[in-house]
């Protein structure tokens, strides 16, 4: 349950009740502004003056919990329950509450559920607490008791929002898809702009396969909240089923809000799943520009990541350095930095970095464990060691730490004892084919060959990876199986692997690194990557491509078929009426006239006449003219042919039949978008 969401419940309820001293009113008020320590202190105070401040206690508690304090939070929270008196229901209700949530973070699931009872008893007609209730049953997998809770909650009130999106999170996760669905289009029914709707509804969609309609939903929660990071990192996510779609509902958003950086940001991240770098580091590159100096640090880390990924080591280092220079408090950009100089080959340059990252998050493991791996490339075997038994102390948990460790107790510190127990817990911890599995080389360590074999083929078949396919390389020429490594080698430069400083001194690879095929082999995809990074990184000006086009454009219902969108007209700003019933694009003789006195229309743009049809079936006759350019919600229609009408106060029309020509149109009237597909050259 969200620390954020308790926090909110234990305020609501107490705010039933008043202040009565100073420092309980200064300790609300803290606590109102997110100044928890301050906060801690006034009710500390308000405590020690009356030692039975049931509210006081209570919001100390809450603080507690907020805190992960968890034995100060059921201390506090105990004392307050006691104190309160029995008429005070609706606070007494809410200690219970929160006593529930204190007991629930810390496994002891029957008291939990016992003060959630207690609660109910006290306020049986508050909907809030069957919504916790469900939330913790759903954490618990009790999905039948959740939904119960839920229907109970909706009801006592019908119009609740939460349980609609909990009841269908609930059925998706029973694989409900039928009944999921119908709950959640109940929801968007109720409230069209109730995010959390559309997010449910894209994954129920993403999990039935359904990719195009997932994508659709989910960018548009994304546009109905778009600070939540958790959104946009699920559209990155379903983007990788049909990225075309993916990039023109991000690139239409760019047309129409050229200057918003939160749009660069996010093709910047699709194209990095792409591997397209070079279009990342372009929109990183013009993110720079538009941003603020407060965030150019993290704009420039995200940068440097691209150029890491595509080889240009150098470049990432000018990135972090720089980054540093406006920044020099966050220690993933040493670290980050001193990877890059790793894999260059500069292992001091990269052991100075890890060590200065250290010295800022003393509680990273992950510093250690590359500063202890920067020390073997750099024969300093017993520093290593110490850095890894640091790493292993702080994260117990991350496997490839005891990898090394195994290993170099095993070839370097002649400990095959220590070395097999290393191996053996990654046995214990890693037993999940994913993208972050080195089970294969502790099998292959403790001469379980077979097995080795069968889980890392599982990985690659899954995830394909280049570091994937490298660490096959890696564990066939461990096997002294040079031709299936030297095909696994292949396969990862084809698939994007690039690190040729790593590889030359990955022992891995000994077994293999002096025969001809693997020389000639890497030599090959050295120049292939030369070459690329002189393509890549080099605009062509005379380039173009026919691209497939769809646009989203927000639109207002006008009525009768009619529907007011936003557009560009030879660079001039209007409104144009969308019609379904209208055959052709007029525009009014006053728009005209003011578009050739302002030099939005010339002489030449004036064709001739021509009869057109309006909404009610009467043909009418105009003169004919031609508008250069139209940005339709950033679709880019050059040459359009319109007709301009005698009536001065007629909108500027677009009939559906014309815009029928330039592609395919979808219009929903519950989103209020109208979207095109179209074809043109980019």
């Amino acid at each position: 349950m969200k620390k954020t969401i308790l926090l909110i419940t234990a305020l609501i309820t107490i705010l039933f009740c008043n202040a009565q001293s100073y420092n309980f009113d200064k300790g609300v008020k803290a606590y109102n502004e997110g100044e928890f320590e301050k906060a801690i202190d006034y009710f500390s105070r308000e405590i020690n003056d009356n030692p039975k401040s049931a509210l006081s206690l209570y919001y100390r508690a809450a603080i507690y919990n907020y805190q992960d304090q968890n034995s100060y939070a059921l201390k506090d929270i105990n004392n307050s329950i006691k104190f309160f008196s029995s008429k005070e229901k609706k606070t007494l209700s809410g200690a219970h509450r929160l006593r529930g949530d204190i007991y629930y973070k810390i496994d002891n699931y029957e008291k939990t559920f016992e003060d959630y009872s207690v609660a109910l008893k006290l306020t049986p007609n508050d909907p809030e607490i069957y919504i916790d209730r469900a939330e913790i049953y759903f954490n618990l997998k009790q999905f039948s008791k959740a939904e119960l809770d839920y229907k109970q909650a909706l009801k006592i009130d019908e119009t609740l929002l939460v349980p609609y999106a909990g009841l269908g999170r609930n059925y998706i996760n029973q694989k409900k898809y039928i009944e999921a669905e119908k709950v959640l289009n109940q929801l968007i029914k109720l409230a069209p702009d109730y995010a959390d709707g559309y997010k449910f509804r894209a994954k129920l969609y993403y999990l039935q396969k359904k990719y195009d309609e997932a994508i659709e939903e989910i960018f548009y929660c994304f546009l109905l909240n778009e600070k939540d990071k958790n959104v946009r990192s699920l559209f990155n996510d379903y983007s990788e089923k049909n990225y075309s779609l993916a990039f023109s509902k991000v690139n239409g958003q760019i047309s129409s809000n050229p200057e918003k950086e939160l749009w660069y940001f996010v093709r910047a991240q699709l194209f990095e799943g792409k591997y397209n770098y070079k279009a990342a580091i372009s929109d990183y590159t013009k993110l720079l520009e538009l941003t603020d100096l407060n965030y150019k640090a993290d704009i420039l880390s995200y940068r440097a990541k691209c150029y890491s990924n595509a080889g240009m080591y150098e470049k990432t280092i000018a990135d972090y350095t720089e980054a540093i220079s406006l920044d020099s408090s966050d220690a993933y950009y040493y670290g980050y930095m001193g990877d890059a100089k790793r894999l260059m080959g500069n292992y001091k340059g990269a052991l100075a970095d890890f060590t200065k990252a250290i010295q800022i998050e003393p509680r990273e493991s992950w510093f250690y464990y590359r500063r202890g791996w920067t020390s073997e490339f750099n024969k300093e075997y017993e520093k290593a060691l110490n850095d890894y038994n640091e790493a292993i102390s702080i994260n117990k948990e991350y496997v490839y730490t005891y990898l090394n460790r195994g290993r170099l107790y095993e070839s370097k510190l002649n400990n095959p004892i220590k070395a097999k127990e290393d191996y053996l817990t990654i046995l214990t911890l890693d037993t999940i084919v994913n993208d972050e599995s080195n089970r294969h080389y502790a099998l292959f360590h403790l001469g379980k060959n077979k097995e080795a074999i069968d889980w890392i083929e599982k990985i690659n078949s899954e995830y394909p990876t280049d570091g994937n396919y490298y660490d096959a390389t890696c564990l066939y020429s461990l096997m002294n199986m040079p031709s299936i490594a030297l095909t696994n080698l292949k396969t990862a430069f084809q698939n994007g692997y690039r690190d040729f400083v790593h590889l030359s001194v990955d022992e891995d690879m000994d077994n293999i690194r002096n025969l001809p095929e693997f020389k000639n082999l890497v030599e090959e995809w050295k120049n292939v990557f030369n070459e690329s990074i002189k393509k890549d990184f080099v605009i062509k000006s005379d380039e173009k491509t026919i691209v497939a086009q769809t646009v989203s454009i927000p639109m207002k219902v006008s009525g009768s078929g009619t529907y007011e969108v936003p557009c560009k007209i030879n660079e001039l700003k209007l409104n144009l009426i969308f019609d379904t019933g209208a055959s052709d694009i007029t525009i009014s003789k006053t728009e005209a006239e003011f578009m050739l006195k302002n030099n939005y229309l010339s002489k030449n743009d004036i064709t001739g006449t021509s009869s057109y049809m309006i909404a009610n079936g009467d043909i009418e006759i105009g003169t004919t003219i031609v508008f250069r350019k139209l940005d339709f919600g950033g679709l880019i229609l050059k040459n359009v042919k319109a007709s301009v009408i005698e009536n001065k106060n007629a909108p500027l029309l677009f009939g559906q039949s014309a815009l029928s020509k330039y592609g395919k149109i979808t219009i929903d009237n519950e989103k209020k978008i109208i979207t095109i597909t179209t074809k043109s050259t980019n």
